[in-house]
């Protein structure tokens, strides 16, 4: 009677077999991070254009600026301009 299974061939293959899965992970999980970072950057950078192009109308809504910068301090983005976040500033304080 032949036993499959069982035994230290079967204990070694295992163990390279789980060896390998780990390695396989942890190289998916890599490129994974990689992906998710170039599509942040690319994020960002269409955030600061975003911010360039419609400087007028973000800084014309304050309620709308709030929540762009926001949004923006939830992705490590200073898309506005110094001068203008206090401009705004100074419409909230003065009203």
């Amino acid at each position: 009677m032949h036993r499959c299974g069982v035994g230290a061939g079967t204990i070694a293959t295992k163990k390279f077999a789980k060896a390998k899965y780990k390695e396989r992970g942890m190289v998916l999980a890599e490129d994974q991070l990689a992906q998710m970072s170039k599509q942040l950057g690319m994020f960002k950078t269409n955030l600061q254009e975003f911010a360039s192009k419609h400087k007028q109308e973000i800084q014309k809504d304050p309620e709308f600026h709030v929540q762009f910068q926001d949004m923006c301090a939830t992705f490590g983005v200073e898309p506005l301009d110094f001068d203008l976040r206090y401009q705004v500033w100074g419409i909230f304080i003065t009203n």
